[in-house]
């Protein structure tokens, strides 16, 4: 009995030959068939991304000066109302980080996280509040700012417009007064190129700062106080209205360089598995002609 195991064993042990080229070249087909598939779709999200992008620098373009040129020059036109404005260190804040709603778009996103997580960490938490713009913004500050994020504004109609921008200012000014904010302070994506765009930090006044810069102006060149809420109304869109502008184009150059990237390497990964296939199917081919002409060498 205890040979009879050991002869069990034996052979067991003896290596025997596992010929699985017709397996592998399946396998090889099915995946060089998948990865095909998402480099068609990553190109065709390339082209819808540079169609929208183009939309967006044209928009950018046209709406980067809108107001924003206009209130500056009025506040700079005045030494006395230039002095009065003092920039606020040490009080409260509202912070409006802008990211999007949708994903694939590099790292526009967790850079906007990173910065702020760098801002935040430099600052008493307690004084600083967050509004969130765009879904991955609220889905990534849930973890580390969770405690200081106010509220997150998600699915916003996209490609912006004016009276979206009005709308959201609306929204970050009325938040700004709950929470007694000194200064808001919007970070978004400045767009420089298709290859680079820039994190900025846009420090805005609060409402009350506003109205006592321009208390000034009313004993000497105007008496209607009625002027400075559609002012500061007109204050905070128009920035805001730039920072979406170039935010949106931001997002669409770098889910272009993204999917173009995806598309690349799916293309490499193709290769090398045409690569793998083709040995595959030839080490078949050259088995079986081995096994046809032994076999009819052992039949002469």
């Amino acid at each position: 009995m205890q040979i009879q195991n050991q002869m069990a064993t034996s052979q067991f042990l003896i290596p025997t030959q596992h010929r699985d080229f017709g397996a592998n070249e399946q396998a090889l087909k099915i995946r060089m068939k998948s990865v095909n598939s998402i480099k068609k779709i990553t190109k065709a999200m390339k082209m819808v991304a540079t169609s929208k992008m183009k939309g967006d620098l044209k928009r950018l373009a046209d709406g980067k000066e809108y107001g924003v040129s206009s209130i500056d020059t009025l506040f700079n036109s005045d030494t006395y109302m230039k002095d009065r404005i003092q920039n606020v260190s040490g009080g409260a804040e509202l912070l409006v980080p802008i990211t999007s709603d949708k994903g694939m778009c590099g790292s526009i996103n967790s850079g906007i996280i990173r910065d702020m997580r760098e801002y935040v960490s430099h600052k008493e938490r307690s004084k600083i509040s967050i509004m969130s713009i765009g879904e991955k913004g609220s889905v990534g500050l849930q973890r580390h700012m969770k405690d200081i994020l106010k509220i997150g504004i998600s699915e916003v109609a996209t490609p912006y417009n004016f009276p979206t921008a009005m709308a959201l200012g609306e929204n970050i000014v009325r938040e700004s007064e709950v929470n007694n904010s000194d200064k808001i302070v919007i970070f978004y994506n400045e767009f420089v190129s298709a290859i680079k765009t820039n994190i900025r930090h846009l420090e805005l006044m609060t409402r009350k700062r506003f109205i006592q810069s321009f208390a000034c102006m009313y004993l000497y060149h105007m008496n209607k106080p009625s002027a400075t809420p559609a002012l500061y109304d007109l204050y905070v869109s128009s920035n805001l209205w730039v920072a979406l502008l170039n935010n949106a184009a931001s997002e669409q150059s770098a889910r272009m360089n993204a999917m173009e990237n995806a598309s690349k390497n799916a293309g490499e990964i193709l290769d090398g598995l045409t690569l793998k296939y083709n040995k595959a199917r030839q080490a078949r081919i050259t088995t079986e002609l081995v096994e046809i002409i032994s076999g009819m060498t052992s039949l002469e």
